[in-house]
């Protein structure tokens, strides 16, 4: 479906006021933030109210570009501090009207906006911090978008982003790339930062919208700007693996009232067939001697792609895959995955013996997912009460409209 006109002009303004903060900040620094990102929504505004009185301008990222230095370089002129305000290494204002002008460049673009992305993801900032500022600052999203991807009332949105400037502007945090010493440490911060952000858009487990696209879509392609950038390593170019092969699912994973389809049920001619060739491309590209649990993933998220279905999937490899992701990280979700495929295999015993271990854990006890899994087993054996009881124990810990909805679905399907 091709996207519609209010859509194509909602993404540009979205992307070119990412591009203007990125650009202005590098320029005036982390303490302009504010008066930048209010400057860039009245270029915003000013923009859809001339365009319509006066059509579209053939270079309009550039006429937005133009309209927004102006106006932040006339507002920094009328302060007392303007000198101090606008000038780098002693230059005058007009030698740094120049620079601007030279880093809003189409090929300079992205050098900003990389530089932005290891300032909201300044290690100093909780994570759900980390991904509100992204979504704000490089992906042009609105305070009530945030909430809603992250399930938070708008308040507590509004005043973690603002907490976050003032403590980044109080360290006097630098638009800068991270030092050679400094890089896999900050670099590891921006994939755990990008990777959970898809996952806000991408998960299952909670909310009242499913699936997100549009997070999904700027995690992905905050990931390919870091990989085409001096700064990308094999463990990014694994990570945009991974995020493409769970992205060319997105069309099959919700019905048209959007409701969440499992993966045994998706009607594989809606995926991406493109977008996983490129995906395995990403993943050839991020070889190394070192496999991180991000290439492990994204070996298994793979293997789920090129199956033709989920009884011709794999499930011998990705059994040995995830005992290799527990060589690396003990975590009861890799043990809960494993024994899920082991259980798929043909090994339902053993599968159900672990799965019952994990029920003795703590952390597991009001996992519902875990009885799915249960469930899944007690189906695959041919224990249709069985199943039915587990599922029933994890519908009674559901919490989500469409967690309780998928769940229904699937006890109807057993009792038919």
């Amino acid at each position: 479906m091709k996207p519609s006109t209010n859509q194509l002009v909602e993404h540009f303004f979205r992307h070119e006021s990412a591009n203007l903060i990125a650009v202005l900040t590098r320029a005036f620094g982390i303490r302009r933030l504010d008066l930048i990102e209010d400057m860039v929504q009245v270029a915003m505004l000013e923009a859809m109210h001339a365009w319509k009185q006066r059509g579209v301008p053939d270079q309009p990222a550039a006429w937005i570009h133009r309209v927004t230095k102006n106006r932040i370089l006339d507002s920094l002129r009328r302060e007392k501090t303007c000198e101090k305000a606008i000038t780098l290494s002693g230059q005058s204002i007009d030698e740094q009207e120049s620079i601007v002008d030279q880093w809003l460049e189409e090929e300079q673009i992205p050098d900003s906006l990389l530089r932005m992305m290891f300032v909201c993801c300044h290690p100093t900032l909780e994570r759900k911090t980390q991904i509100a500022l992204t979504l704000k600052t490089l992906c042009g999203f609105g305070i009530p978008e945030i909430a809603r991807g992250l399930l938070l009332p708008n308040e507590t949105i509004k005043k973690r982003i603002q907490r976050a400037k003032i403590s980044l502007a109080e360290s006097n945090v630098k638009p800068e790339l991270p030092s050679a010493d400094q890089l896999t440490l900050r670099l590891d911060v921006v994939h755990d930062v990008l990777y959970l952000m898809f996952n806000e858009g991408y998960s299952t487990s909670h909310g009242t919208e499913p699936i997100r696209d549009d997070i999904c879509e700027e995690a992905a392609r905050l990931c390919h700007l870091l990989c085409e950038s001096p700064c990308s390593v094999p463990t990014s170019k694994a990570l945009l693996a991974l995020l493409l092969f769970h992205a060319a699912r997105l069309d099959a994973r919700t019905d048209e009232d959007g409701a969440v389809i499992l993966l045994e049920d998706q009607d594989r001619s809606k995926w991406d067939r493109r977008l996983i060739c490129v995906a395995q491309s990403w993943l050839a590209k991020s070889k190394t001697d070192q496999p991180t649990t991000i290439h492990l993933e994204a070996a298994i998220a793979m293997q789920h792609c090129i199956a033709p279905s989920v009884k011709q999937t794999n499930w011998e490899t990705i059994v040995i895959l995830y005992s290799r992701l527990l060589q690396i990280r003990e975590s009861p979700i890799y043990t809960l995955n494993r024994a899920i495929a082991l259980g798929q295999a043909g090994d339902t015993r053993e599968a159900m013996a672990q799965l019952q271990s994990l029920r003795n854990r703590e952390d597991m006890k009001s996992y519902l997912l875990l009885d799915c899994a249960l469930a899944r087993m007690h189906e695959l054996e041919g224990n249709t009460t069985e199943a039915i009881d587990s599922y029933l124990i994890a519908l009674s810990k559901a919490v989500a409209p469409h967690e309780k909805e998928l769940l229904e679905k699937k006890l109807r399907k057993l009792a038919e």
